[in-house]
């Protein structure tokens, strides 16, 4: 049996890591720490009878078929590969290309949907994507519509953390109402979650979260 959970805060601080706003550039203005209209989501999975931990560890990639659905398309796909210095882009504008490139995706790449980004806008967050020192262009790209997928590491692959202009966790709510083989989804909030126990809760309890769980619609008859 697989799990796919998706974590949310809707809406989010904008401060992206750390404890507190002297950690960030100073250089940032004040105003950035403040709560604005931007959602921020993880999209996590594991596979419970082989062991794997990984969103993109999925031998189907059902996480990744998941995430894809809920995107707007096209999207601008940005990554620099072992050996690379610079990015490479790619417009993708098909459901399977988006889908293999969130499971390929290097430690340095990010997806963007929605609006077409600026190159120079991105190419920082390509490069280094601490997000104590890429707020403010974080901050630019959620501001001008866009949604930002990134890649975190994972024991098996990666995960994938969201960063969007619109709520997602409807979305999903929606996107995991539909079949999904051999799958249990989750969507729970990231404040019930925090700590190693509550985050990989499936290896511990899975009706730790059984509140959060979105069962497959029923099909109408008829």
């Amino acid at each position: 049996m697989r799990v796919i959970k998706y974590f949310y805060e809707e809406p989010t601080f904008l401060h992206l890591g750390g404890e507190s706003s002297e950690e960030l550039d100073p250089a940032v203005p004040a105003s950035l720490l403040k709560e604005q209209s931007h959602y921020r989501g993880y999209l996590a999975a594991s596979d419970l009878d082989s062991g794997a931990i990984g969103g993109s560890s999925l031998e189907d990639d059902a996480a990744a078929h998941a995430l894809t659905a809920i995107l707007d398309s096209p999207a601008w796909y940005f990554s620099i590969e072992s050996g690379q210095t610079t990015s490479g882009i790619q417009l993708l504008e098909d459901e399977v290309d988006i889908v293999r490139a969130l499971v390929k995706m290097p430690s340095k790449s990010l997806l963007i949907t929605g609006v077409e980004p600026a190159e120079e806008s991105i190419l920082s967050l390509t490069e280094d994507q601490d997000r104590r020192n890429n707020l403010a262009t974080i901050f630019r790209l959620l501001e001008a519509g866009c949604t930002i997928v990134l890649p975190e590491p994972a024991h098996v692959g990666h995960d994938w953390s969201i960063y969007s202009a619109n709520p997602m966790a409807d979305r999903m709510r929606e996107q995991f109402s539909k079949e999904i083989p051999n799958c249990r989804r989750y969507v729970i909030p990231y404040v019930q979650a925090r700590g190693e126990h509550k985050f990989y809760f499936e290896q511990f309890d899975l009706t730790m979260f059984a509140h959060n769980e979105v069962l497959q619609a029923l099909t109408k008859l008829g």
